[in-house]
């Protein structure tokens, strides 16, 4: 079971949580439940400067009751970067809350592209990066308010809440 989903938890992913990037735009959110195996992961896929990866969790679960589930995540992993056709730049970008004109330096795309694509196949040979998560808030739980055929509400134990539609769901936009 695959969804799509929306949370207001941004300590989810570190990179989250500082608010927009500039030249990184977040392309997906999913998470995938496994539940023969009581497994769940996490998944956020980034595109910018030419390249596409993703940055994913692992973890298990428990249920606790028919609303409430015990989570503990054991893994992530930074995937490795694959090179996108081309760098598109954009026209400016927004750094400490001042516009940055970028017109001047779209001169230098093809050299810089040159680059990345070499630094990119030499990347993209390597296995992506596993780490083990700690101990320390590495367990969570969640308890769902909202279930149907399409869409799940669930809300954690610090607060946060999570709405999540079922990948191939008619709710969600093209």
């Amino acid at each position: 079971m695959c969804y799509c989903s929306y949370t207001s938890f941004l300590g989810l992913y570190p990179l989250l949580s500082r608010g927009s990037l500039p030249l990184v735009k977040v392309e997906e959110i999913s998470q995938t439940i496994d539940s023969e195996n009581f497994t769940v992961q996490n998944c956020v896929v980034f595109s910018g400067l030419g390249s596409t990866t993703a940055i994913t969790t692992n973890a298990k679960f428990e249920v606790r009751s028919p609303k409430r589930v015990q989570i503990k995540f054991d893994e992530g992993i930074i995937g490795t970067p694959q090179l996108t056709d081309s760098i598109v730049l954009p026209e400016n970008v927004e750094v400490l809350g001042q516009k940055v004109d970028l017109s001047p330096f779209k001169g230098l795309i093809t050299s810089v592209q040159d680059t990345a694509s070499n630094v990119a196949k030499t990347i993209s040979n390597q296995p992506p990066l596993k780490f083990s998560i700690s101990q320390t808030n590495a367990e969570s739980w969640l308890l769902t308010t909202y279930l149907d055929e399409e869409l799940r509400i669930s809300r954690g134990d610090g607060g946060s809440v999570f709405v999540l539609l079922k990948e191939g769901s008619p709710l969600l936009l093209p």
